[in-house]
């Protein structure tokens, strides 16, 4: 077991310190001793351990609070009933495998159409679950040679009951979707199962998609890159694999289309799983999506600021509260920009404010290789949670810009919102929400609350066998990273695989590199595009014996490590090769440049070093014979080479074990068999020898802002029962631990004249560092809160907004006309009252004038009105601007027949989006306006409904009124033009 070399003096540090920790990170109850509080937190962690199934003797600590453990507590009896439910069906499902392991495979996928008639004829999909369960294990195990355990037939029944399963990494969720999947699909509404990356949603398409496939089921796949119609296509599947990015943005611009061919979502499905959901359904919900519209950016004044930043002073200029991500510039500050810009920076004619103060936040809060990496001319966004790079998003209100600036590459447009939903609205559209995750328990409260998805946990297959270790912290960064080098190279020389986990692309490069200068090779894994596209070849390659892979945020990577490495995955990678250097890949397809492992982008192959074992003749002979067979011989029409993503495919069908026809993909099926079996004969036994030497060890640098996320960390380690450790090597200097609240214990342990290499170990350190991380969870629980109380309000007006959009789009030549019709009267009625007096005078002239501002060729007579009551005012303009509007349709019309209505429907959804963007915009600062006055004392989020309220009436009407005008004003191109 790993082992760090404690002080001589340590104890009496520990004690010490633990004390000042208690006190630096929260104060205890004042009648309580020091020993008092830290009991009930041993007591808590001991009944966790026990009530999973972990030996107390082979776990050091377990990493809970008292909050989330207290949460688990009320959760527990609820859970255990629920768990015995479950079995009881899962023993019946168990009785049903005999009789369907005599089925043919035809009569097998005959089931399908079987349920899908009982369905028809009034059987619930509650009274069908068992025996579609048991259908789905037995074509899993014909296509894939993998059984449901019993506890991922539990954990199916759980999500198809609409609820969130917890379930340990290494557990099988991937496999455990296809269960409910498959049943809600058999309603003919879709299912959707949403992952956090393409690589996966790609990766089970191709797998445990042919489960589906095998049972008859269509099964579609999203990507960044697709076409509308591939996208339609993939969505009007029985079974859709994409990521919550693609889905979100597809809403929006679903809902942005100009015409019904514009959208690809054409049917609500009503079932959607959700893989990874504490990472999408809690961590990225922070962040809405957005789409928005480019304007021109003033370059000169970005360029300007990210100068002057460069220059002013952290303490003197500007103060920075890394906590709330905001800067302050001081008083110095605003007196030496002024100077340097030769103006007021507020003055409202030419602003320079927004730009100097996003320039500091630019310097002082994001860094490159941390929050962003910088690809070509590009800033582009990582994603803390995931480690992965947010195609698309960049950062709003000008700070994209300025970061581009500091970068000293091309800035970019400015954008302005013209869309927008959070996750939490999006993903509560579905009528049966459920997810799947290694860690949801403390969060189950939240979970519940936003999603309405109560949390079961799954007890795992087989005990857990790692081992974590506590917390060691350092006084500076220098000799924690210094320290967990000198560990891994300890671990290493027995030839233990290592995996590091670090928090920044910078880390994992710098880490990798102090490795290398050890004579360490390290394999990385993180944002940079050429690092993921390589993720499942990194992954399969982790428990090896003597690997060491670093990696970014691990959460959501979805991929197990095996111990010993995946013979599997590098046979699939080896046989690839081969059939790409024998000329199986079309290096020109066209329609593939930019798409991620398409050819265009040259495919990068895997150095020798990389497989186990170099091939056999026998082998390379059988990627020969697959090769030939796929090229052919030119007679048929889909002879020769392919794009790579439809070559991944085959190989990825080739390597399971679905019932096939096709020569070239048997051929590489018999190809694959024969490298599988080579690359296992070395693979297996390694297996054991890791096994004996520990299983993987896991190395985290720094803790993240979620527990969650170092829990899913520990978690590659230890699968399936395997040994493994885990132990976490932080510093005072980490970001979580300064910016809640080690300043103070740094100074404390200066008074102690603490050295910086001297290690501090203690289970009492941990606790008071998970106390640190709790702090740091409740902040962002509550920008969670705010954003998801805000958008409420927003939701309920987008909705609205959407339905218009939806009506619009599907409506009738008839029903646009009456639509507009009634537009045309509204409008009227906005404008007379501002043309007659309390008393009943009517000004003729103005009321004339303003009409036939909207409706230009109106017979309108002011003198007329002068002499009218306001009801014969007001059933004179009714008539008139009735008549006014059939005479513009018939003059429209008689250039095209039904232009009027094309016309009409194009211009209320113009309308409809520009206001939409505006009115976003407005709320947005009425947002920001309301949360200031709650130091007033005054009710927030009450005030933020009753003037969004005016704000979204106003918006309907100058909507409806741009409309009319927009319509009452177009003209017919000239005679003779098809334009």
């Amino acid at each position: 077991a790993p082992s760090m070399t404690h002080l001589s003096r340590g104890t009496a540090v520990v004690v010490l310190l633990t004390a000042a920790l208690a006190s630096a990170f929260g104060p205890a109850s004042p009648a309580t001793s020091a020993a008092t509080r830290w009991r009930p937190r041993r007591e808590l962690r001991l009944k966790t351990t026990l009530r999973m199934g972990v030996l107390d003797s082979l776990t050091n600590v377990v990493q809970t609070v008292s909050n989330e453990q207290s949460e688990e507590d009320n959760l527990a009896p609820e859970n255990a009933r629920l768990l015995e439910t479950y079995r009881r069906r899962a023993e019946r499902i168990n009785g049903m495998e005999a009789e369907l392991e005599k089925l043919s495979d035809a009569a097998l996928r005959a089931k399908t159409a079987e349920f899908r008639q009982r369905l028809a004829a009034g059987t619930s999909l509650d009274d069908m679950l068992e025996e579609a369960f048991a259908v789905v294990r037995e074509a899993a195990w014909r296509v894939l040679e993998m059984r449901h355990y019993d506890v991922q037939l539990i954990a199916g029944m759980v999500l198809n009951d609409r609820r969130l399963a917890e379930m340990a990494t290494g557990e099988g969720k991937t496999l455990v979707a296809t269960l409910p999947t498959y049943l809600n699909a058999l309603e003919g509404q879709g299912s959707l199962v949403v992952t956090a990356n393409e690589y996966l949603a790609r990766r089970d398409a191709e797998t445990v998609g042919q489960v589906h496939r095998f049972l008859g089921l269509s099964v579609g796949l999203v990507q960044a890159e697709m076409e509308t119609e591939d996208r339609r296509d993939a969505y009007d599947a029985d079974v859709t694999y994409l990521t919550n990015a693609e889905l979100g943005f597809d809403f929006l611009r679903d809902n942005l289309a100009l015409t019904s061919d514009g959208t690809v979502q054409l049917r609500q499905p009503s079932f959607c799983l959700v893989d990874e959901a504490d990472s999408i359904l809690i961590d990225e919900a922070r962040t809405p999506l957005i789409i928005s519209k480019q304007v021109e950016a003033p370059k000169d004044k970005y360029e300007i600021a990210a100068q002057l930043a460069t220059v002013l002073k952290q303490g003197t200029h500007y103060e920075v509260d890394e906590k709330g991500q905001q800067i302050t510039i001081t008083d110095t500050g605003f007196r030496d920009a002024e100077r340097v810009v030769g103006k007021s920076l507020f003055d409202p004619n030419d602003p320079w404010a927004p730009f100097v103060m996003n320039a500091i936040k630019a310097k002082a809060l994001f860094e490159a290789d941390v929050q962003y990496i910088v690809k070509g001319n590009e800033v582009a966004i990582v994603d803390t949670f995931t480690g992965r790079v947010m195609e698309g998003r960049r950062y709003s209100d000008g700070l994209h810009q300025s970061i581009e600036a500091k970068e000293g590459i091309v800035v970019g447009t400015e954008s302005q919102v013209i869309a927008t939903v959070t996750y939490q609205s999006l993903f509560r559209t579905f009528s049966k929400l459920c997810g799947m995750t290694g860690t949801a328990m403390s969060d189950a409260k939240e979970f519940r609350k936003v999603y309405g998805l109560p949390v079961t946990s799954i007890p795992t297959a087989l005990p857990v066998a790692r081992r974590d270790y506590p917390d060691v912290v350092f006084k500076t960064k220098e000799a924690k990273v210094n320290a967990m080098l000198n560990e891994v190279a300890r671990v290493h020389e027995a030839g233990r695989p290592v995996l590091i986990g670090t928090t920044s692309v910078q880390d994992s490069e710098e880490i990798a590199g102090a490795l290398s200068d050890r004579g360490i090779l390290a394999r990385v894994l993180n944002a940079r595009p050429e690092n993921c596209d390589r993720e499942g070849e990194v992954i399969s390659q982790a428990g090896r014996i003597g690997a060491v892979t670093v990696a970014t945020n691990m959460a959501g990577r979805g991929t197990d490590i095996l111990l010993g490495g995946s013979a599997a995955v590098m046979a699939k990678l080896r046989i690839r090769d081969g059939l790409v250097s024998a000329g199986c890949v079309d290096e020109s397809a066209e329609g593939t440049e930019g798409i991620e492992g398409s050819a265009a982008m040259k495919v990068s192959l895997m150095d020798d070093s990389f497989f186990p074992a170099p091939l056999s003749p026998n082998a390379e002979g059988g990627i020969a014979t697959a090769a030939a067979a796929l090229l052919g011989d030119g007679s048929d029409g889909e002879d020769g080479p392919l794009p790579l993503l439809e070559l991944e495919e085959l190989v990825s069908i080739a390597a399971e074990k679905a019932p096939i026809s096709d020569p070239a993909v048997l051929a590489i099926r018999a190809a694959y068999d024969t490298i599988k079996a080579e690359f296992a004969a070395v693979v297996d036994p390694e297996k054991e020898a890791v096994r004996k030497l520990g299983g993987l060890y896991v190395v985290g640098t720094e803790r993240h802002e979620s527990s969650r996320i170092d829990d899913q960390l520990r978690g590659r380690s230890g699968r399936q029962g395997d040994p493994g450790a885990s132990r976490f090597f932080l510093s005072l200097d980490d970001k979580t631990l300064r910016t809640f609240g080690a300043d103070r214990l740094k100074s404390i342990m200066d008074s102690f004249r603490v050295s910086d290499d001297m290690p501090l170990e203690a289970k009492m350190v941990t606790d008071a560092i998970d106390k640190v991380q709790n702090k740091v969870e409740e902040y962002y629980s509550e920008i969670r809160e705010q954003v998801f109380t805000f958008d409420e309000v927003l939701s309920t007006q987008r909705d609205n907004i959407y339905t218009r959009r939806v009506n619009l789009l599907a409506a009738s030549d008839d029903d646009i006309l009456s639509t507009f019709k009634t537009y045309s009267q509204e409008t009227l009625a906005d404008i007379v009252p501002n043309y007659i007096t309390a008393e009943g005078a009517v000004n003729g002239t103005g009321l004339q004038a303003k009409v036939q501002q909207y409706f230009p060729n109106s017979a309108v007579d002011a003198a007329a009105m002068d002499n009218m009551k306001r009801p014969e005012v007001e059933a004179y303009l009714d008539a008139a601007v009735l008549k006014a509007v059939d005479d513009k349709m018939t003059a429209v019309d008689a250039w095209r027949p039904g232009q009027f209505a094309r016309v009409a429907k194009y211009l209320s959804l113009v309308q409809i989006d520009n206001n939409w963007s505006d009115h976003l915009k407005n709320m947005n600062f009425l947002k920001e306006s309301v949360i200031l006055r709650k130091y007033q004392g005054r009710d927030v989020l009450q005030e933020y409904v009753t003037e969004g309220v005016g704000m979204f009436e106003t918006f309907l009407a100058n909507s409806r009124r741009s409309t009319v005008f927009s319509l009452m004003a177009y003209t017919t191109p000239p005679s003779g033009s098809s334009s």
